[in-house]
């Protein structure tokens, strides 16, 4: 009865902390993404917080923050076809998450690794769905300075929108990926079991 009682306990605690951090994560994601595209920097910041909540909820949390950020953000400016771009999202969550769960996300190589991964599937994704939503480009000015400069060097539009994403993307999501890890090695050690991995012992 006594482990009954404390495996509910821990149950209502991460059902709490659910609860919390998925509307966090869309508002920072969602802050993130409109400063970028206000002052026109050449990154998106509107991964952040997937990443953050991936990295101490897990996978499916992480993915589901992502996506509603997505939903939201495409239903507020009136571009639907955006919502696309959750797929990224999702992605990103997915692999931090897992990481996370499995503690390989708790050194330098280990983001580094991250990144690279989380880099990898949004400009694979992300490439596909800018040409169906934005013709190639995006408002991002990065992105499309360097689609601009991809063409110039012979590579049609779909090659140029992928290879312009690899770089950006890297710094991109790099920047969400350190500031998660930075967040997750300074949490108590039962908050880091949130992701469903194990504590060290």
């Amino acid at each position: 009865m006594a482990m009954n009682t404390v495996d509910s306990s821990k149950g209502r605690l991460r059902s709490t902390y659910v609860a919390i951090m998925i509307p966090l994560g869309v508002a920072i994601n969602y802050i993130g993404g409109t400063i970028a595209g206000s002052l026109g920097l050449p990154i998106y910041l509107d991964s952040i917080g997937t990443v953050i909540v991936a990295a101490i909820m897990g996978p499916w949390v992480g993915a589901t923050s992502g996506v509603l950020y997505n939903v939201i953000s495409g239903l507020t400016k009136g571009n639907i076809l955006s919502i696309l771009f959750g797929l990224c999202n999702i992605g990103s969550g997915l692999i931090v998450g897992y990481m996370a769960r499995y503690k390989k996300f708790n050194t330098l190589p280990h983001v580094l690794i991250a990144t690279f991964f989380v880099a990898l599937w949004n400009a694979i994704i992300g490439a596909p769905i800018a040409m169906v939503v934005y013709g190639g480009v995006d408002g991002n000015v990065g992105t499309n300075l360097m689609i601009v400069g991809l063409q110039a060097l012979g590579n049609d539009l779909a090659g140029a929108a992928f290879l312009a994403r690899i770089p950006v993307n890297l710094i991109d999501k790099g920047i969400a990926c350190f500031i998660a890890w930075g967040i997750l090695k300074k949490l108590p050690e039962n908050m880091r079991s949130l992701s469903g991995g194990r504590t060290k012992a």
